[in-house]
Order: C-alpha cells, then sequence, then structure tokens
C-alpha cells in the first residue's frame, strides 16, 4: 500500500514537472525568416520613402514594429541604405526573438551597425 502511494506521487511529480517546463520555457517555434539565421516567429523587411529607409517586424502577418527613422537620431530621416536598415531590423529581431521588450537600440549598437 505504501509502495503504491509512492509510486503515485512521484507520478504526479513528473507530470507536475513536466506542465511547468512546458509553459515556463520559451516556445522556440516559429517560422524560418529565409536568411539562415534559425527559427524566429518574426520576419524584417526594408522598404523605401522618401527621407531614406525604414524597417517593418512582422509577427506572422501583422506588422508589429514600423521604424521609419533612425532610432535615438533627432529628425525624421531614415537609414542611408536598405542593408542599414535591414541589419538594424535583424537586430530587432534577435531581441524580440530573446523576450526583450521594448526592444531598444542604443547608440552604441547603431556605431557597431556603421549607422552614423
Amino acid at each position: 500500500m505504501i509502495k503504491s502511494s509512492k509510486i503515485s506521487l512521484l507520478i504526479i511529480c513528473i507530470l507536475a514537472f513536466a506542465v511547468a517546463v512546458y509553459f515556463f520555457l520559451p516556445s522556440r517555434t516559429g517560422i524560418s525568416n529565409g536568411n539562415d539565421e534559425g527559427l524566429s516567429q518574426f520576419r524584417v523587411e526594408a522598404f523605401k520613402k522618401e527621407t531614406g529607409w525604414g524597417y517593418r517586424i512582422y509577427q506572422d502577418t501583422t506588422a508589429v514594429i514600423e521604424q521609419t527613422s533612425v532610432p535615438g537620431v533627432p529628425g525624421k530621416s531614415g537609414f542611408a541604405t536598405e542593408e542599414l536598415a535591414r541589419k538594424t531590423g535583424q537586430l530587432v529581431q534577435r531581441k524580440l526573438d530573446q523576450g526583450i521588450f521594448p526592444p531598444t537600440i542604443t547608440a552604441n549598437e547603431l556605431d557597431s551597425l556603421g549607422i552614423r
């Protein structure tokens, strides 16, 4: 009788642990962004506007972030090139994938991307 109650308790503990792991570990299932950067539930798209380049971050088909100017830089000027806009968007995407919200971009990060 005592042996079966210990087994029951062990099974309940294992199930509780499995449920906790399922709910508390971040899900790594997502869609591939097609850039060999692994799985992500977000996708970056650069776009041209009158004052330069900007980027949008999509989750599935919904735009969750639209950045039309260089973050942290006064004025409304966009990025100088499509590549710089895309690189910055990919940095934001990585931060979102890591659960960092809001995905703030620092002056040092802009400098490391080659944005002056």
